[in-house]
């Protein structure tokens, strides 16, 4: 490119990435807000998320909107591609998130109008490792590290183990009781929403390979070899 179009790809690239950390700040305070409102039994927490998720979206539109003038207008090759189209990737999947914590933050304020059941607590170490994985996908974004990329990835595994065992226990203790089920069903739908988070975290770690490696990972997994790396609990 000639220096003054450089300079202005450059520039726009920079308002394209902005845009994206802003959406990846928003995602992560309102899936916190969420979980927040749900342990602490505080709507309010609840509602602001649910609220929030509409800025989330807006900024999606903005950056599909820009996405689109730079490829059109610059009409970027090779890694120049790459970066404009994986960093709208990124950001469909933080407005996923998002969405996730909205649900999350819905399916709290039913279990807020419930009497207190001490089971609630065991969702919090299922969230701690969603929100690990999610800043370590963020952070490799950010820093443009396909290795870190590929260590958060495999992190997902942990994730889903945690979710998979909070769901048979919480199955277990429906059985053996005769009170209401209602929030043990909407506190199964929570862990699921945060192992979707997780899910869109892992695909924020492809997306970053995809810009900084050109290889497309997302259909070409050796799960058996993933598993076999993954010690088991």
């Amino acid at each position: 490119m000639q220096e003054h179009i450089l300079s202005s790809f450059n520039h726009s690239l920079e308002k394209l990435r902005g845009d994206v950390l802003a959406m990846a700040s928003m995602a992560r305070k309102n899936l916190a807000s969420a979980m927040r409102g749900l342990l602490e039994r505080d709507t309010d927490l609840c509602n602001a998320a649910i609220a929030a998720d509409q800025d989330v979206n807006e900024l999606e539109k903005a950056v599909d909107k820009l996405g689109m003038q730079i490829l059109v207008k610059f009409q970027p090759t090779a890694h120049d591609l790459r970066q404009v189209m994986g960093t709208i990737r990124v950001a469909n999947n933080l407005e996923r998130i998002a969405d996730q914590a909205s649900s999350i933050a819905k399916r709290a304020r039913f279990i807020n109008n419930l009497p207190e059941f001490a089971e609630v607590k065991l969702i919090q170490p299922v969230y701690s490792l969603c929100d690990r994985n999610l800043d370590a996908s963020i952070q490799a974004f950010i820093k443009a590290d396909p290795e870190a990329a590929s260590a958060a990835r495999l992190l997902d595994k942990e994730l889903d183990a945690a979710e998979k065992a909070l769901d048979r226990e919480l199955i277990s203790v429906m059985e053996s009781h005769h009170a209401e089920l209602e929030g043990y069903i909407h506190l199964i739908f929570v862990a699921r929403f945060l192992e979707r988070v997780g899910d869109h975290a892992k695909n924020i770690c492809e997306d970053t390979i995809f810009i900084e490696r050109a290889e497309d990972i997302r259909f070409s997994k050796d799960k058996r070899a993933e598993a076999a790396s993954i010690p088991e609990a």
